[in-house]
């Protein structure tokens, strides 16, 4: 396995635009997330209105290592994205970790994080892990991130990050997000909204009885199957 895709955005100021973070270092693409039509997920929730794009309705369960209240609650709609209420503080050091779980396959391709308050405990950086649903602490120094890459202080919630490689964040059932630091360098991490732009699938991630027929030259066998699993598109 290769290293982890290095997208490094340092400190730097959102220039609009064709939108990119200008950092002193290397470039990182990122631009203005907004209400795009990508996937066909619908929400039927007056407080979680319709947002295609945003993956939120599609958790499953959320979780927050190092951190009291519920990590559901920064994966919200992007028209929400800069309220405070449900934020996620860092409890005893600057480490969190954020562990989502979806309902069905989906395929993460843009990812936005905001921090809260005082911008030096704003997320300085970013760490994604696929598939790793049992990841904590102690697992992190043995496991390579899929994805790593600096984060700009984002108060504003207009700068996003291209996750890359694309194909390792195809059909994915569960992501796990460390913030392994902050702008200030303190012992607080504040995390306001988690938002993430892609597709899904429809379905549902259970175990599905099938009954298939074989067809050959001289007669027909009914074969009762049982596929657990996950049956994207």
């Amino acid at each position: 396995m290769g290293p982890p895709y290095m997208g490094i955005a340092p400190y730097g100021s959102y220039m609009g635009g064709a939108g990119y973070i200008m950092p002193s270092g290397p470039m990182t693409k990122v631009g203005i997330m907004g209400g795009g039509a990508v996937g066909g997920g619908h929400s039927h929730n007056e407080e979680y209105p319709d947002d295609n794009w945003n993956l939120y309705q599609h958790v499953d369960r959320a979780e927050a290592l190092n951190a009291e209240g519920d990590a559901k609650r920064v994966l919200r709609p992007f028209v929400r994205r800069l309220e405070t209420e449900g934020s996620l503080v860092s409890d005893g050091d600057e480490e969190l970790l954020v562990k989502v779980t979806f309902l069905a396959p989906v395929s993460l391709r843009r990812l936005m994080v905001i921090g809260h308050g005082d911008p030096d405990t704003h997320p300085s950086r970013v760490k994604v892990y696929v598939g790793k649903e049992d990841l904590d602490f102690q697992s992190l120094e043995d496991v390579r991130p899929t994805f790593e890459t600096a984060l700009p202080v984002n108060q504003s919630g207009e700068a996003f990050v291209h996750v890359h490689p694309p194909g390792a964040f195809t059909n994915v059932t569960s992501l796990a997000f460390f913030f392994p630091g902050n702008h200030g360098e303190g012992d607080e991490t504040s995390l306001q909204y988690i938002g993430m732009q892609g597709d899904h699938s429809h379905d549902r991630r259970e175990a599905v009885d099938a009954t298939y027929e074989l067809v050959c030259q001289h007669s027909s066998v009914d074969v009762a199957a049982e596929t657990q699993g996950t049956m994207g598109v």
